[in-house]
């Protein structure tokens, strides 16, 4: 190649990439808000692979439209802070960017997913945030309550991070709230295990406007069959934040009830938090004016969403049940509708498969308000007394 020629491939190289570019900073309707997705992939345990397929599923459904999705991926061989390229005009197909190595780290430390979180929003303006939370889970359970001590799980699980100075290997509910700033996310997707309790939407009501969670574990691989024509519902500035979760929600709804056996479970709802406080509020009137006796048949009658003995856990009794169900049985009927109509407010959106994990120690879901709850149970005296000291007990017990 002449020199000419060397030096106009070159400048068409620069064109074309500053093109690009310009282009996506620019977006392609600057009259859009813009939004900034944080995935948080804790899979520094048994799920250390699947954090691959689920950032090369991210990554087939990414198309840029002015939004920016920041993946943080902490697996056995280390922690990084990922970016989603492309998918725009001039480099159509997308490809993943990384931003920064941070080596071997806790992923389930608070500490880290605060800075993780800092360093996103200071790096990646944005008017709105969400947040997609995978790793193992067991929403309000304090560390090593559901399961054995060398399976268990809170939010969040690192099983690699012995030699850090917390010695920290899973987050409890309250610390996973104080690491996100008041007001910051617009939205949580838990791609996790039980997380739609009324014990997580109220201490997580002053950090998100909406949550999507399951009431029953999340069967492997999460959302991973959807991210590739689904992710996009999440970025869509043109729609309302609880229009783009309905859309994503019911994509995934709509494939695992295709499926058929152990497959066909779900159970998933759409939290608009700020009615927790009036939830609260109203519980805590009723509760010395309604009857808590259950004996251990009542409770075996309601609705339940969890596998007891499935975890390595001990006693094998339900530790998650439906939160109207249990109303329905020890609040008056003028009671229980008042609660009715502020859960209506609460959840926006929710879908079950008839049956969860059929074959597997599993359930027939005959109820699904779209929120769960513990009930104590002497068998759980230690469990009883970590529930009293819940933001959501507190404030249902003034």
């Amino acid at each position: 190649m002449n020199r000419i020629g060397y030096i106009t491939a070159i400048l068409l190289a620069v064109l074309l990439c500053g093109s690009c570019i310009n282009e996506e900073y620019a977006g392609p309707d600057p009259d859009l808000p813009t939004r900034t997705i944080i995935v948080y992939l804790g899979g520094d345990n048994n799920l250390s692979e699947e954090t691959g397929r689920k950032i090369e599923a991210l990554r087939q459904g990414w198309t840029y439209t002015g939004n920016k999705c920041l993946i943080y991926q902490d697996s056995r061989d280390g922690a990084r802070l990922l970016r989603l390229r492309g998918g725009c005009r001039t480099t159509p197909t997308p490809y993943v960017e990384t931003v920064r190595e941070y080596g071997a780290e806790n992923s389930a430390s608070a500490e880290t997913f605060a800075r993780v979180l800092r360093e996103v929003a200071a790096e990646y303006p944005a008017d709105s945030y969400g947040l997609i939370f995978a790793s193992h889970a067991s929403g309000w359970l304090p560390v090593g309550t559901l399961s054995d001590p060398n399976r268990s799980r809170s939010i969040g699980i690192d099983t690699n991070s012995g030699s850090m100075a917390s010695g920290t290997t899973e987050m409890e509910l309250a610390d996973f709230a104080a690491a996100i700033p008041d007001g910051r996310l617009d939205f949580i997707v838990f791609e996790a295990c039980l997380m739609a309790g009324v014990e997580v939407a109220y201490e997580l009501r002053d950090k998100t406007e909406y949550i999507l969670a399951s009431s029953a574990e999340l069967l492997s691989p999460g959302f991973c069959p959807i991210y590739g024509k689904s992710l996009r519902y999440l970025f869509e500035m043109n729609r309302t934040v609880e229009q783009s979760l309905v859309a994503f929600a019911q994509a995934y709804y709509d494939y695992t009830n295709a499926q058929s056996g152990a497959y066909r479970s779900t159970t998933l709802s759409i939290l608009r938090t700020q009615g927790m406080d009036a939830l609260a509020t109203r519980t805590g009137e009723l509760l010395p004016h309604i009857n808590l006796s259950l004996d251990v048949s009542d409770i075996a009658s309601i609705q339940h969403f969890d596998r007891p003995g499935s975890y390595g856990d001990y006693p094998a009794s339900p530790r998650y049940f439906d939160f109207l169900n249990l109303m329905e049985r020890i609040a008056a009927p003028a009671d229980y509708t008042a609660i009715e109509s502020l859960m209506n407010d609460i959840v926006v959106w929710k879908a079950a498969t008839p049956t969860f994990m059929d074959g597997y120690n599993g359930f027939a879901v005959t109820r699904h308000s779209g929120l769960t709850t513990y009930i104590e149970q002497d068998c759980f005296a230690g469990l009883n007394e970590a529930y009293r000291r819940t933001a959501w007990y507190v404030a249902t017990h003034p």
